[in-house]
């Protein structure tokens, strides 16, 4: 059993995939196409924009993931049978299993990447995301425990084998890197200025469901899908809308994502997409292929 993964988004700017943009012709045709819905050229937008336009981000990094996509099709001829989103690789899942065009996922990513921009700069108080290396559930379970103790409110927004993610207002996540900076086996990865899979983003999630999410009629899916959410098996479009919208502000559970592709007996991973930690943390489990914009481009010769 053959098995996609298509990663969320990663820190990265446009230097980093700036050769695989440029001289790509799958990257370019994308970029291309993404400009004509936008309305903007999203390759000038990425290479000038600001930390808190989200929307360029995410708009560029679902056209590199699924110029990539359109490569692994090209070169490895391959049909998975199923496929999995992590975070916000489920709108390039959307794209893969044919539940949205490309079009319309790039559409619906924009906009509302804009909205919530707006969203997260009306919240009360500033809230971060901190990523961790090696630590447990169980002992992520123990701080947040502690935490909470003390008032200081710290939620589990992603597990990802090897790497959670926690979310609290910056002051509190603060005092998280410091009790992180205390442990000799596991380290701090990065901090997101905003807040992901979060309960903080329920009264977003509604408002993206009836503002943009209503305007777009999913399709019959063609392959089915691994929910990042809960590790169910989704086949049907309108359980595909729901998951996309659960993505919000419910945690990302890899560790129920890898029971499943266990039980559905998936040997081998083609991991799609710009830079992200799927490669190294699936290889221990699973046979897995990486594609990005670098191996890409070294497989081209223009690395």
């Amino acid at each position: 059993m053959i098995g996609l993964v298509l990663p969320g988004l990663a820190p990265s700017s446009y230097e980093e995939v700036k050769d695989f943009i440029e001289t790509n012709p799958y990257a370019k045709k994308r970029f291309q196409e993404a400009s004509d819905i936008i309305g903007y050229s999203l390759a000038e937008a990425f290479r000038e924009a600001k930390e808190e336009q989200h929307e360029v981000f995410e708009s560029a990094f679902l056209a590199n993931s699924i110029a990539l996509l359109d490569y692994f099709y090209d070169r490895y001829g391959l049909q998975p049978h199923y496929s999995i989103g992590a975070s916000f690789g489920g709108m390039s899942v959307a794209v893969q299993s044919a539940g949205l065009t490309f079009a319309e996922s790039m559409w619906l990513t924009h906009e509302s990447a804009k909205h919530a921009r707006g969203y997260f700069q009306r919240m009360d108080g500033e809230y971060h995301t901190h990523f961790i290396f090696n630590l447990s559930l169980e002992e992520t379970e123990e701080l947040i425990k502690s935490f909470n103790s003390k008032g200081m409110e710290l939620e589990l927004v992603g597990h990802l084998e090897k790497v959670v993610c926690l979310c609290a207002e910056k002051s509190v996540v603060q005092s998280l890197k410091e009790v992180i900076n205390q442990r000799s086996k596991c380290f701090s990865l990065h901090t997101m200025k905003q807040p992901i899979h979060s309960r903080l983003l329920t009264d977003l999630k509604h408002q993206l469901r009836d503002k943009y999410y209503s305007q777009v009629v999913f399709k019959p899916l063609q392959s089915p899908i691994i929910s990042d959410v809960d590790g169910h098996i989704y086949k049907d479009p309108e359980e595909l809308k729901q998951m996309l919208l659960d993505g919000y502000d419910h945690p990302v559970r890899w560790d129920l994502v890898s029971k499943s592709m266990k039980q559905k007996q998936i040997e081998t991973a083609y991991v799609v997409g710009p830079r992200n930690l799927f490669t190294q943390l699936l290889k221990y489990e699973f046979k897995t292929v990486g594609i990005s914009p670098d191996t890409v481009m070294h497989q081209v010769g223009i690395s």
